[in-house]
């Protein structure tokens, strides 16, 4: 078989993956033997904030690459269900500071339980050249964000 061939195998399996995981997505995902009712975009700011003591809610924003206002709702949530907490600053009293709870230090703590044994349910019969070939497409699909952008034209180099 030459790439050619592959060329629609391989489209087929991205657009499961993609429909997996929107599914997913708005199921929620099974973290610790529970159900949980958390997106991955949820998942993603727990992660970024437990990755540090601390995150100020505009390095929050940075980091994330995203609308102030998604950021705004998706803390509110963890807020509620009680995985983090927000305080000022006390520095600078127009800062506010976002932090895991005991609960959110739990859940995060999950979450990375939960990824390293899928990687290494991924990886357990792949030869290390495969590695290296997974590695360059994950690389290459982590280049190509920019086709949200229409005008975006790729060419083979």
């Amino acid at each position: 078989m030459d790439m050619a061939n592959y060329y629609n195998e391989i489209n087929k399996m991205i657009d499961k993956l993609m429909h997996k995981v929107l599914v997913y997505d708005r199921k929620g995902f099974k973290i610790g033997g529970n159900i949980e009712d958390l997106s991955l975009l949820d998942i993603h700011v727990l992660r970024n904030i437990g990755q540090v003591e601390s995150k100020k809610i505009y390095e929050l924003i940075e980091d994330m690459e995203m609308d102030r206002g998604l950021i705004a709702s998706v803390t509110k949530k963890l807020i509620l269900k009680g995985y983090i907490i927000k305080e000022r600053s006390i520095e600078d009293k127009r800062v506010y500071i976002l932090k895991l709870t005991e609960q959110g230090r739990e859940m995060y703590e999950k979450i990375l339980q939960v990824q390293n044994n899928l990687l290494e349910f991924l990886l357990s019969d792949v030869t290390l050249n495969e590695e290296k070939a997974i590695l360059k497409f994950l690389s290459k699909i982590n280049q190509t964000t920019l086709f949200c952008n229409k005008d975006v034209v790729y060419s083979k180099k």
